[in-house]
């Protein structure tokens, strides 16, 4: 394909091109003249000056070159040198001259030697794109033109998606690679029907792919069958065995159906395989976990800090070009930064064991710092002497860096060494001004739907669904109308505790929940959200931040589990890390009626119980953990 390029692939132009790029117009020129002088052509000393503006000496040259120059190359060299000096509009007017110069074959065959050989991707692109309108129906032209957006950066990210869209319309076959780009993208839109149908396609073809693989199962599980799931990974196991990624994604499938011994032994195999498999270590950990194997489980669980895959600017990435991670060495005179790793409600969760490790610091005569997300600062400041948020930037004398979620591995904990205590504290102010917004606005909602005086009111605060970024999003977050059974509790006012949720939370209302929504009224993070769960007498909730949040406050919580759910509430309805927290977890995947029926009528008994603002001592009460 390259042979009709042969010519400037060999000869001068590439070299007066990198002389451009590196030492500027005047070396390249000069070099040029010496080139002409050994006999290169004088077209290309012609065409160096008109892509910088001299025209003069340009034409001088050209006048010269007896009529050796071949339009399209002329303009493809004028594009080469434009792009050099950094002359936007002329590389796309040169591009766009040479395209309506070429045959399509040797218009392709230029784009491909200035991508392999000759290493110009922003003229190849512009390129590209002239060619991609003369010739609409070469699929190469878009694939090519993503490749190299993709390696440009995220701005072109928008025109990138749409470039492999079209080149998978034209032609689904014209790179192996393309079956997954498509696939990627439409997991980015949660699209899963586009996803199944895609590596479906694709997996027809070659059975063997472990990736498309494992986007067709991911998308079977967001659908909610990850016997399916299940099902994929092990046919492309049996096509092509040995790789304990693939037996690490069964041991994850047999856990989402709560198969934990068989997980368990398939993760194990998948370690046997490969033991710095992170996917399996991680599962595993989790599984040990959720059993109360915490010996084991700690230390396997530091395998999530071996993952590739996550971006620069994750928090983790981030830390790690700041600081060395924390071994455990002695800190005589030396600060150790703990930060924040995961989500919000991991976070909630594990700093609890802070001033646990703090003391243990300052007796060996180090210093702790607490760095996590801005919205939490306020919160656990009141916890931890030194807290910092993330955004405004990092401790330049700290020595070591520890992740939140490896302080239990650090501290050696065990279950039982945890409690179910309330540890974190809403601001006093705040909590004055949410009881005030609480009792003024649901006293007016109370007053226009003509509640019966005798009755008391239960305010509840409900989150029905999380981040829709979150892996496991899909199984933990409650359908608008499977909440239905919740409508019935007149004497019940919901209090939306999530920003961003107005079009859901309308709905409810015109369903018929006596809806409060506040949440417009957050402006210092999880401050508010604590202050406001502070007002109020129970939450109701999905496994999300706000449930961690109130148990740690120690208000009572009514937590909707799906079947599975996070390691920590186990695998039945008792758990040790709260002791104002009910579990409420369904009988099977995706059976949500059962939990609600029961959360409805266990806030019944909240209202014949007669709580009230600051009477909620029988919801979500617990015995010590």
């Amino acid at each position: 394909m390259l042979q009709s390029v042969s010519v400037l692939a060999g000869g001068p132009v590439q070299a007066v091109w990198a002389v451009l790029r590196e030492r500027g117009f005047d070396a390249a020129e000069a070099f040029a003249s010496t080139l002409v002088a050994d006999g290169a052509s004088p077209q290309i000393h012609a065409d160096l000056c008109a892509s910088a503006g001299q025209f003069e000496s340009a034409y001088h040259s050209a006048s010269m070159a007896h009529g050796d120059a071949d339009a399209g190359e002329r303009f493809v060299r004028l594009a080469l040198f434009a792009d050099a000096i950094g002359n936007q509009a002329a590389v796309v007017a040169a591009c766009e001259q040479a395209i309506e110069m070429f045959a399509p074959d040797r218009a392709i065959a230029w784009i491909a030697w200035m991508i392999d050989e000759c290493g110009a991707p922003p003229v190849a692109i512009h390129l590209l794109r002239a060619y991609q309108k003369r010739v609409p129906n070469d699929a190469r032209a878009p694939w090519w033109l993503a490749q190299l957006l993709a390696a440009r950066g995220e701005s072109d990210v928008e025109e990138r998606r749409e470039a492999l869209m079209r080149a998978y319309a034209l032609d689904p076959d014209v790179h192996p690679a393309l079956a997954l780009h498509i696939a990627l993208i439409f997991r980015e839109m949660r699209d899963w029907d586009a996803v199944m149908q895609v590596a479906r396609r694709a997996l027809s073809r070659h059975p063997a792919d472990a990736e498309l693989a494992w986007q067709l199962s991911h998308a079977q599980w967001q659908l909610g069958d990850a016997w399916a799931a299940e099902a994929t990974m092990r046919a492309v196991d049996t096509a092509a065995p040995g790789k304990a990624a693939v037996l690490a994604a069964i041991g994850t499938y047999q856990m989402e159906q709560a198969r934990y011994r068989d997980s368990e032994a398939t993760l194990h195999a998948a370690l046997a395989l490969d033991a710095s498999c992170a996917e399996a270590a991680v599962d595993l950990a989790e599984l040990e976990l959720r059993r109360d194997d915490w010996a084991s489980a700690w230390p396997r669980y530091e395998a999530r800090l071996t993952r590739t895959d996550r971006d620069a600017r994750n928090i983790v990435r981030v830390i790690e070009r700041h600081y060395p991670r924390w071994r455990g060495e002695a800190l005589n005179g030396k600060t150790l930064v703990v930060h924040s790793e995961q989500g919000n409600g991991d976070d909630i969760q594990m700093v609890r064991f802070l001033p646990w490790l703090a003391a243990r610091l300052r007796d060996e005569g180090g210093r702790l710092v607490l760095a996590c997300r801005r919205p939490l600062q306020p919160l656990f400041a009141r916890v931890i002497d030194h807290c910092i948020a993330i955004e405004d930037g990092l401790p330049r004398d700290a020595h070591y860096a520890l992740p939140m979620m490896s302080v239990p591995f650090a501290i050696g904990l065990q279950p039982e060494q945890v409690s179910g205590a309330a540890y974190l504290q809403a601001d006093e102010d705040l909590s004055t001004v949410w009881r005030q917004f609480v009792r003024v606005e649901g006293h007016a909602l109370t007053q226009s739907q003509h509640y019966a005086s005798s009755r008391p009111v239960l305010h509840a605060g409900l989150v029905w669904s999380g981040s829709p970024t979150h892996r496991r999003d899909a199984q933990r977050s409650i359908p608008l109308e499977a909440l239905l059974p919740l409508r019935a509790l007149k004497h019940v006012v919901f209090h939306p505790l999530t920003p961003g949720k107005e079009v859901e939370t309308e709905t409810l209302a015109q369903l018929g929940f006596n809806v409060c929504n506040l949440t417009a009224r957050y402006q210092q993070g999880f401050d508010d959200v604590a202050a406001h769960v502070a007002a109020l007498d129970v939450l109701v909730t999905i496994d999300s931040a706000p449930l961690h949040l109130a148990g740690a406050l120690g208000r009572p919580v009514l937590a909707m589990l799906d079947h599975v759910s996070h390691w920590c509430w186990g695998v039945g309805e008792s758990q040790r890390w709260y002791r104002s927290v009910e579990l409420f977890r369904q009988p099977s995947a995706g059976e949500w009626a059962p939990v609600v029926e029961r959360v409805a009528e266990r806030l019944a008994e909240g209202l014949n119980e007669g709580l009230n603002e600051g009477r909620n001592e029988g919801l979500g009460a617990q015995p010590d953990a």
